[in-house]
């Protein structure tokens, strides 16, 4: 098993607590190192560890709220993830550096999706360790003698975020510490690949339907900007079969 992931609760509510006790233990990864149902108290412990926790977080709090807690620890490395029964805080949480933000009420489905999400990108992401014209080589943080290839013909899209690529095969997710930039450039001279958006690079070989602004491609969906439109139309063009039949 990889390297299990410390948790924190922050939460000052009782029944809050224990839902996400139930839920982190069902997550083999996942092991709660401290619960705190006061924030400060919770900022000052936290503060003086160099540990990177994932951190469970409640946004409505006496003494401070969840955003200025997120705050104070936004130059440390820890992942937060807020748990809050208020959407309108999504952006000043986004803003705090919050990995995501869970909505109360939500099940166990939800909750692993998020954290999956999460550990995904935050402890799993991957480095491009080499390539060719057929394939990516890559590797996992802390696996030295491990190089995991991905065929670039079995790439159906790519998509950024934050400073990295997730790339979509038909049966799995990598999460690769790069910019889409950078990714947009070791793909150049594959006319397979095109940008469709700021955040997205696909497969031509996958699309199956375009419809307006929805490209289709079987188990995945993505739209497209007209910033990226038109060499991508293009490219539509000089494939599309006309009758020369009058």
């Amino acid at each position: 098993m990889k390297n299990a992931i410390s948790c924190i609760i922050i939460d000052d509510d009782p029944t809050a607590v224990e839902i996400l006790k139930d839920h982190i233990s069902a997550m083999p990864r996942l092991k709660i190192e401290q619960i705190y149902t006061k924030p400060i108290e919770a900022l000052n412990n936290i503060s003086q560890c160099n540990c990177k926790y994932l951190i469970f977080m409640d946004i409505d709090m006496p003494a401070m709220s969840g955003i200025k807690l997120a705050n104070s620890l936004k130059h440390r490395s820890h992942n937060i993830i807020f748990t809050t029964s208020y959407p309108d805080y999504a952006l000043e949480a986004f803003k705090v550096r919050a990995k995501h933000y869970l909505l109360k009420p939500f099940n166990i489905s939800d909750f692993a999706e998020v954290v999956n999400e999460v550990i995904t990108e935050y402890y799993d992401s991957q480095h491009l360790e080499r390539e060719n014209d057929l394939a990516f080589f890559l590797r996992t943080n802390g696996e030295r003698g491990k190089l995991t290839k991905v065929l670039k013909a079995d790439m159906i899209y790519l998509q950024g975020s934050n400073n990295h690529v997730h790339i979509y095969t038909s049966d799995h997710n990598y999460s690769v510490y790069m910019t889409m930039k950078e990714m947009e450039e070791k793909l150049s001279d594959n006319k397979q690949f095109y940008r469709v958006h700021k955040s997205y690079i696909i497969n031509t070989r996958f699309v199956k339907e375009i419809n307006g602004h929805k490209i289709d491609l079987g188990k995945y969906q993505v739209l497209m900007t007209p910033q990226y439109k038109e060499a991508f139309m293009e490219y539509v063009n000089r494939n599309i079969l006309i009758s020369k039949r009058l």
